[in-house]
């Protein structure tokens, strides 16, 4: 109440208070109600993205070939996380056609064919998109090398040497047949990078810092396909030679 020049005049002043406070109390409801569904989308936007990338992880593949290098072995069958992967057993000297595997780490084991005995076992590391080749080797040991699928020069093929010969003792080199020597000093169960070569080109293995040829590699090889030539032999007399096509 006021009082002006002796007259009273009521003045709802609570009233007014009242209705500021409630204006206040109903726009902080807002405000919160706004905050709760801007957090909501944005948690919901999260788990979608989420939800997206982990659906897209695993439908990403990995390709793996199989190859039998281990002389005088049985046939091999080849197994990821305890699953037989290979459509048939690998004899020595042979390759299975590339199977797609799922990415992430994994536990490779190559079995005898029909028997389930337990060869080799081993970690294998698999990125989305990658070809693989892995091989079983003398002494029930094993070796992988990540192919390199870039298209050879026109006109050119495109090689790789592997040594997974146990009967080499010391390294080795490989060299264009009667030419040029490619890479030298490579180790057991170890792999050279990639050349581009006359598709007519022959090769010749030689101990490391040798100029006498130890084995020579005829080689029937295709402008355009990429290879990988690998030796096995577990002694000087069983040494050969092996090529797989890659493409």
């Amino acid at each position: 109440m006021k009082i002006i020049l002796g007259v009273q005049f009521e003045v709802d002043e609570p009233k007014q208070i009242q209705n500021n406070t409630m204006k206040t109390i109903i726009n902080t409801q807002k405000i919160k109600t706004l905050s709760a569904s801007f957090f909501a989308l944005v948690l919901l936007s999260f788990m979608l993205t989420s939800c997206s990338k982990d659906k897209s992880n695993t439908s990403l593949s990995a390709y793996i070939k199989v190859t039998n290098s281990a002389q005088g072995s049985q046939p091999q069958d080849f197994y990821l996380n305890n699953t037989m992967t290979s459509a048939t057993s690998v004899s020595y000297g042979e390759s299975s056609d590339f199977v797609t595997a799922s990415t992430a780490d994994k536990q490779g084991s190559f079995k005898t064919s029909g028997s389930g005995t337990v060869n080799a076992t081993f970690n294998l590391s698999l990125a989305a998109g990658k070809y693989y080749d892995v091989f079983y080797a003398d002494d029930n040991s094993t070796t992988t090398a990540q192919d390199d699928r870039t298209a050879p020069q026109s006109g050119k093929a495109r090689v790789r040497f592997i040594n997974l010969s146990s009967a080499v003792q010391s390294n080795v080199d490989f060299g264009i047949d009667g030419g040029a020597k490619l890479v030298s000093a490579i180790g057991y169960k170890a792999a050279s990078a990639y050349y581009d070569v006359d598709p007519a080109s022959a090769f010749d293995l030689y101990l490391s810092g040798s100029s006498s040829a130890l084995l020579s590699i005829p080689a029937l090889l295709q402008a355009g396909h990429i290879y990988t030539i690998y030796v096995s032999g577990t002694s000087s007399a069983s040494l050969s030679s092996h090529v797989i096509a890659e493409n």
